[in-house]
């Protein structure tokens, strides 16, 4: 896979990333998306999507919403062509849906080819949003308080050193109950998360460290080769590929009058 079959598109100011997949025929493990709302659209082919072990096949035109902290993981039934758009958590959760419907309306004009997508997808795009309050309520359920912290630490510092043990001893439960009850609460193993943010936190530092090896060691990988291999595995490029394939743009990048730009010519 190369720089050119997948991009990513980030802006701070709206919250928002998106992410182009062109003939990807990548697999991706189960994980969760910690701090977004994420809206999808199979743009061309099919993939195999398991969300909390419910198995759908997404063809042609078929959308799909996840909301933070649920469990999937995307599997290639073929190669397929996906278009996804990441919304921060709290601006879905706060921001008037109206709002941000507008906001991915106008990311999407002005960075999508329009060859690659058209004005029905992104209607079935934006359509995605409609029932929005349903995807609002994934931080109310009942939740074990030390978990809920240890679940924030490991989000904001995955590189600090956490024993599955320790974690344990300090939730008063014992080793597996603990993962069990992380598990139920989190979507993934405890140490599945952690490693899972690690790799989060260097797609975040790529830009702005110069080599691999110190981005690796900022994560808390003290093995360079078990990093790139995790990464890829995660991301599903290798590191370097990924930074060639990301941009981050701001706000006086995006009008919303602009034709689409052609992500080959970037």
């Amino acid at each position: 896979m190369t720089a050119d079959s997948i991009r990513y598109l980030s802006n701070s100011d709206m919250g928002m990333e998106l992410i182009f997949c062109e003939n990807s025929t990548i697999s991706y493990p189960t994980h969760n998306h910690v701090s977004v709302l994420t809206i999808g659209i199979v743009l061309d082919g099919s993939l195999v999507l398991t969300v909390n072990n419910s198995v759908k096949v997404c063809e042609k035109n078929h959308t799909f919403v996840i909301c933070p902290y649920m469990p999937h993981r995307i599997s290639a039934h073929n190669s397929y062509t996906l278009l996804s758009i990441c919304i921060d958590k709290k601006i879905a959760a706060h921001c008037p849906a109206d709002a941000i419907r507008r906001n991915v309306a106008a990311l999407l004009m002005n960075h999508v080819n329009t060859e690659k997508i058209n004005p029905y997808q992104i209607l079935e795009l934006l359509n995605c949003l409609n029932p929005f309050d349903a995807y609002t309520d994934w931080h109310a359920k009942i939740q074990h308080p030390f978990i809920n912290n240890l679940k924030k630490q490991l989000e904001l510092y995955p590189e600090d050193k956490f024993s599955v043990e320790e974690m344990a001893q300090n939730a008063f439960l014992s080793k597996y109950h603990f993962i069990r009850s992380f598990k139920a609460q989190v979507g993934l193993t405890p140490h599945q998360f952690q490693l899972q943010n690690r790799i989060r936190k260097a797609q975040r530092l790529m830009h702005n460290m110069e080599t691999i090896a110190e981005v690796a060691l900022s994560t808390g990988f003290c093995d360079q080769s078990h990093f790139i291999k995790q990464f890829e595995k995660q991301v599903g490029l290798p590191p370097l590929t990924y930074k060639l394939s990301s941009k981050i743009i701001n706000t006086g990048e995006i009008s919303q009058h602009k034709a689409g730009i052609n992500f080959a010519n970037r």
